[in-house]
């Protein structure tokens, strides 16, 4: 039996499929029990903020369209967004905390979150602690970073950019069918204590589809 359900899911996984082992019962949005890749269809919109947030890799600085934004995670998301005139911040002053939670917060309320192990093109995506936000020397701190999907292999292989604590904006590999797949990018930062995971798959918690905002 254990051999069959081993050939099972391997069969799964090499035709785009997935069935999971496991999923923490406690994940704000559990990812699906069962699923297969379909090829996301892609709007304008989505196709401005992927290819205009691969420019950013390696910026000094972000400036789009004449807009400057901060140089973090935050700033690096709304500057991937400028490119389709999306202000992600234009409700930041409802909520408090970090931007990475404001930035939640905002399509939570819009209902536009999400997990799935195949997201879309200009999705966001959230993680937790990667690294000691709290400063407690425990592992437990939620929405602590934040990038923007690029594209998606038929392999589950996300492709996203994000902004490295060391090396600024840089694009980096995830992939939600393999969480514990040595491929994945480390995402926890270097000195924070032991949690849950290091790398980006196993930090994940949540994607979000900014571009279906209806900013001002």
């Amino acid at each position: 039996m254990l051999g069959a359900a081993v050939a099972a899911i391997l069969s799964a996984s090499a035709t785009g499929c997935w069935t999971p082992t496991r999923r923490p019962a406690e994940s704000v949005f559990p990812l699906p029990a069962f699923e297969c890749y379909e090829p996301a269809a892609v709007s304008e919109t989505q196709r401005l903020i992927a290819d205009g947030g691969r420019t950013l890799a390696g910026r000094k600085a972000l400036i789009v369209h004449g807009v400057s934004y901060p140089l973090d995670c935050t700033g690096l998301v709304r500057a991937a967004y400028g490119f389709a005139s999306i202000d992600l911040a234009y409700r930041f002053d409802d909520y408090a905390g970090n931007g990475v939670r404001r930035l939640y917060q905002t399509l939570r309320d819009e209902g536009l979150l999400y997990a799935v192990r195949y997201p879309a093109p200009a999705d966001l995506v959230f993680w937790d602690d990667t690294y000691d936000a709290d400063g407690d020397g425990r592992p437990g701190d939620e929405l602590t970073h934040v990038g923007v999907v690029l594209s998606v292999g038929t392999d589950g292989s996300v492709e996203y950019l994000h902004y490295h604590y060391r090396l600024g904006p840089v694009i980096e590999r995830m992939n939600l069918t393999r969480p514990d797949d040595p491929a994945n990018a480390t995402l926890r930062m270097r000195g924070s204590p032991d949690g849950p995971g290091t790398n980006a798959a196993q930090l994940f918690r949540a994607f979000g589809k900014g571009y279906l905002l209806k900013s001002p």
